[in-house]
């Protein structure tokens, strides 16, 4: 959308579009430059980034910087857009799309702006389901209106009213609606149903204000799942939205300040508290275009999410890539509070200023957290510290802000290495890892004594031998043809991964790294977007826990991936014809071992034995060939 799009551009620095083109210097609060737009000798214009606004005093030329771009390159108000999207890291997809007139947009975005309303006038009535949540949680009629808090009833509403759209228009908008899974369709008794029942409805706004889709929370006693939302569709992309921008954005430039929660209630309650800076992330990791939009408007980041071991290692994903863009998160603690929204209903607005004021630097939380407490006395222990240490800092690269933090480390764990020394050690370990793996997040750390110095464990190798001693490999055998075929088949076409058929699979699959990761995937698909799959894959991969053989394989299934879903009944076919074929292989593995074995048998019985279990292992052979399982 044009709209979105221009509203991005409109969020960012005005300076940082102008300063591509000509240079700005600072001058008082604002900036100055040479305006390019008459012969200028002296600095005569201004450019203000608080009113995203810029002005020549002697040709009284001036506007936003669509309109600065538009006239320093003598484009069209299109070309401009493009050019400031470029500049800022902002996609021109929808644009591009726009331009040739996508009218299955506009009708999705009528029909959830409809399904909005129904939901928004159901609320009006006050019904009681909705109330006792309102009243339970604490939710003042302000924050309800401003994020447009609604309540989807039992009763199928959404189905009953696209009905009473007049007819030469409800077809087209009955299949939206089934396509935006906004109501489903009983394939047994041929009529459709509201997907949203007997919830209360958070509708999830794009950076314009647009509804793009709906969060909702069970309300009945038992009823699952307790979180239902919108799956993704062309419209919508939960990655790509910060919960709340579209309100919060103005604080978030005015204070220069943002907190970064998860959950809606945490949006909603920090606003109701004042707290009007917060947005709140929408999966365990934040988009490129996410970071690009909230680095535009402050290096003030405060990662403000659960205090749970959830929370905490999705802010430790999160800090690692904001400090890839050169910014470093402050880490603000609830405990013993699981999140804002409780901290603030049991503690209160002045409470947590405090603790934003006391609030450390993410990653100097997190070193705290990596060095044990007492110091281990043993030396390679120490060095394996400060090699977790290197893991954690490298997104800065060599940075000043990470030699210092590897310096202060050091001291803390009583190495007596030189400063000079320390720091060619770090960036040492930065030319091993050209992809370096970001560090799990911290786990309590076994307390160490003079007597009982293997308690101490951790999970990083040693920075160091100092012993020189050889580090031992562990053979992995070789996947079967079978296993290569089917893991590359699962990571190009990820929405197997939520079948409950990938049990079988597991079950016949017999190497361990295939094995470990397929049992990874399975766990981590459903908690991330569709843009966070690739990198996230990839950086799990490309670590010390596997082989070049599997690396090998994912690297080039990740070439062929294209993010086009299969049907439920092709995904059912391919996984059950999956299944018999790493059965088959195994079989036939199984069969090759026990002819070699039959070789070296010492006794007729051995040998006897052997025959039979690979004339079973024929039977079974044949007759999967006969019936497939």
């Amino acid at each position: 959308m044009s709209g979105q799009l221009r509203e991005l551009i409109k969020e960012a620095p005005i300076s940082q579009i102008i300063g591509h083109f000509i240079p700005l210097k600072r001058s008082g609060r604002g900036l100055v430059g040479l305006c390019p737009f008459h012969n200028d000798t002296k600095p005569s214009m201004t450019v203000n980034d608080q009113r995203g606004l810029f002005r020549c005093w002697a040709c009284n030329t001036g506007g936003d910087a669509l309109s600065f771009v538009k006239d320093f390159k003598k484009v069209d108000f299109i070309s401009a857009m493009k050019l400031c999207a470029d500049i800022l890291g902002l996609s021109t997809e929808e644009l591009n799309r726009e331009r040739k007139k996508n009218p299955k947009l506009e009708l999705a975005f009528r029909v959830l702006n409809f399904t909005n309303k129904v939901f928004k006038h159901v609320a009006d009535q006050k019904p009681m389901h909705f109330q006792k949540f309102v009243e339970a949680r604490g939710l003042n009629a302000e924050s309800i209106q401003n994020f447009q808090i609604s309540f989807a009833p039992g009763n199928n509403i959404i189905t009953s009213q696209l009905e009473k759209i007049p007819e030469d228009k409800r077809e087209e908008a009955r299949k939206m609606a089934l396509e935006l899974s906004l109501i489903r369709l009983n394939e047994n008794q041929g009529h459709t149903y509201d997907y949203f029942r007997d919830r209360v409805v958070f509708p999830v706004l794009d950076h314009s204000g647009q509804v793009r889709g709906f969060q909702c929370r069970a309300v009945l006693p038992d009823q699952k799942p307790k979180f239902l939302n919108s799956s993704d569709s062309f419209v919508f992309h939960k990655s790509s939205i910060l919960y709340g921008f579209h309100i919060a954005k103005n604080a978030i430039r005015q204070s220069e300040q943002v907190f970064l929660v998860e959950g809606n209630m945490d949006v909603v309650m920090m606003h109701q508290h004042g707290f009007t800076q917060t947005v709140g992330t929408m999966g365990i990791a934040l988009s490129e275009s996410s970071l690009r939009l909230l680095t535009n408007l402050t290096k003030n980041v405060i990662l403000a999410m659960d205090s749970d071991p959830a929370g905490i290692k999705a802010m430790t994903q999160i800090n690692a890539s904001f400090m890839e863009h050169g910014v470093l998160p402050r880490y603000l603690s609830f405990h013993p509070a699981k999140d804002p929204d409780e901290f603030l209903q049991t503690q209160g607005r002045m409470a947590l200023l405090e603790r934003v004021e006391k609030a450390p630097r993410f990653i100097d939380w997190f070193i705290e957290q990596t060095i044990p407490t007492p110091v281990p006395e043993v030396t390679d222990k120490k060095l394996q510290v400060l090699n977790q240490i290197f893991e954690l800092l490298a997104p800065l690269k060599d940075s000043l802000e990470a030699t210092e933090r590897v310096i202060s480390s050091a001291k803390l764990l009583k190495l007596r290495s030189d400063e000079t020394s320390l720091i060619e050690q770090y960036k040492a370990s930065l030319s091993k890892n050209e992809r370096p793996v970001r560090a799990a997040a911290p786990q309590p750390v076994a307390q160490t004594t003079e007597n009982n110095e293997e308690d101490f464990i951790t999970e990083s190798t040693s920075l160091t031998d100092a012993k020189d001693e050889p580090i031992v490999l562990i053979d992995v055998p070789p996947m079967l043809a079978m296993e290569r075929n089917a893991l590359k088949i699962l990571i190009t076409h990820p929405e197997t991964l939520v079948s409950s058929q990938l049990h079988e699979i597991l079950a016949f699959t017999s190497h361990p790294e295939v094995k470990e990761l397929l049992v990874w995937l399975i766990k981590i698909y459903q908690e991330i977007d569709e843009q966070e799959y690739v990198p996230i894959l990839s950086g799990e991969v490309f670590s010390e826990r596997y082989g070049r053989e599997l690396q090998s394989l994912v690297a080039e299934a990740l070439d062929d991936y294209q993010p086009e879903p299969l049907n439920e009944k092709v995904i059912a076919r391919l996984l059950q014809d999956l299944k018999v074929r790493l059965m088959v292989e195994q079989k036939r593995q199984r069969r090759k071992e026990l002819t070699e074995r039959q070789k070296q048998c010492d006794t007729q019985d051995e040998v006897i034995f052997t025959m039979q279990e690979i004339t079973k292992i024929d039977r079974e052979l044949q007759e999967l060939k006969k019936n497939p399982v």
